[in-house]
């Protein structure tokens, strides 16, 4: 068990070599470089008894950044990922195919697998992130007019309304984090008054109100280790930390919610020391749109964060002197307890060859049976237990 940047850093290559698929129906050319690398899922970033999703890609991002390390695109700009299968704890494979090397961009296609079978398939493309650092200079604030910034109105402002200095940690209610012990969550006071008056369902009666409704949500997440500061894997885990938006007369039994895709573009790369920039804390803000027959959508922006939580000082205009690192759009679907049923007799078959790793799942689902009992024994709480992840779990 290890936190987050020291989790990464297990990562290793185990071999190289060049692609043929002289016999494949892929549409990859010829010759492309191929790596197979090895990881390790650890069970502190898990949901419940399954690995967290954001976590899963963290360790894609982190094999590739690896792959990429030497090259002239060595940053991660987008990707887009399927969840195809469950995960488990323990080790892990992910080959990484690079199919394109251009001027400015690399394309390249990687699979994590377990026991021979792919579980996550993911499409990145590589080159070069822009530094967040001040001061911006005068508008525009690149030298080649392509870049929205301050004081632009068109610019987008960091969308969190209190300042990190005047929140305090809000514990990750119903939610069965074992990461807890490695994230601290602020929840924007702001946003939880919205998202509470927003679950009551009250009706939107103002005519008016064309492009209203969804839901908004916003909050600042410290982590608690010292070296884990800002990466690109580390807010691919942050774009999937979320709360529960399913309103409760969406929810006429328990549910559980796996994610079928996730897309992240990412913005600004932090230094590792940046006047104003906290290298720990960031701001996540959320916007869920829709939800038509179970599938329900999530939009994500990380931001960076002025100071940690509850330390510093407020500053007029703090929030124009942030930086976007990474936006991502997921897509969930809402299943039944049948729906949850159906996964755990394919997830004990496919995860059979892992005795070990089924040993620490057993553990995991000791611990956190008693929320599960809790929440399916008093339906005083109406609520059931919210798990980001493509293996997401609820009883």
């Amino acid at each position: 068990m290890a936190p987050f940047a020291r989790n990464m850093a297990e990562i290793r290559l185990k071999s190289e070599g060049i692609a043929n698929n002289a016999h494949s129906e892929s549409n990859q050319a010829d010759g492309s470089s191929i790596y197979i690398m090895e990881g390790r899922i650890d069970p502190d970033w898990m949901v419940a008894v399954v690995p967290h999703g954001g976590y899963l890609i963290a360790l894609i991002v982190q094999a590739c950044n690896l792959v990429q390390a030497t090259t002239k695109q060595a940053e991660v700009l987008y990707l887009s990922t399927q969840f195809i299968g469950p995960s488990t704890p323990g080790p892990c494979t992910i080959t990484i195919q690079r199919i394109k090397s251009g001027k400015n961009y690399s394309n390249l296609v990687a699979n994590l697998s377990q026991a021979g079978k792919d579980n996550i398939h993911c499409q990145l493309i590589y080159g070069t992130l822009n530094v967040a650092k001040h001061p911006f200079g005068p508008f525009p604030a690149s030298s080649n007019y392509l870049t929205l910034a301050h004081p632009s109105a068109m610019s987008r402002r960091c969308p969190l309304v209190t300042h990190p200095s005047k929140c305090t940690i809000s514990p990750f209610k119903h939610r069965p984090y074992t990461f807890a012990k490695h994230l601290a969550q602020a929840i924007d006071p702001y946003y939880a008054t919205t998202l509470e008056s927003q679950t009551h369902g009250h009706a939107s009666t103002n005519p008016m109100d064309l492009g209203g409704g969804g839901s908004v949500w916003g909050a600042w997440f410290q982590m608690k280790n010292e070296e884990d500061i800002s990466s690109t894997p580390l807010a691919a885990f942050l774009a999937d930390v979320s709360p529960e938006f399913i309103p409760k007369g969406s929810k006429q039994s328990p549910v559980w919610l796996p994610t079928l895709g996730l897309t992240m573009d990412f913005k600004h790369r932090t230094p590792s020391q940046a006047p104003g920039i906290a290298p720990r804390t960031f701001g996540v803000f959320l916007t869920s749109k829709f939800l038509i027959e179970g599938r329900h959508d999530l939009t994500c922006e990380v931001w960076t964060a002025p100071c940690e939580i509850g330390e510093g000082t407020e500053q007029v205009g703090w929030q124009d002197r942030m930086f976007c690192i990474a936006s991502s759009t997921q897509t969930w679907e809402v299943a039944n307890r049948d729906g949850y049923l159906q996964f755990i007799s394919c997830f004990r078959r496919d995860m059979a060859p892992f005795s070990n790793s089924l040993a620490i799942i057993k553990q995991q689902r000791n611990n956190t049976l008693k929320i599960i009992n809790d929440i399916e024994l008093n339906p005083l709480l109406n609520h059931s237990i919210y798990c980001s992840t493509d293996v997401s779990l609820v009883i």
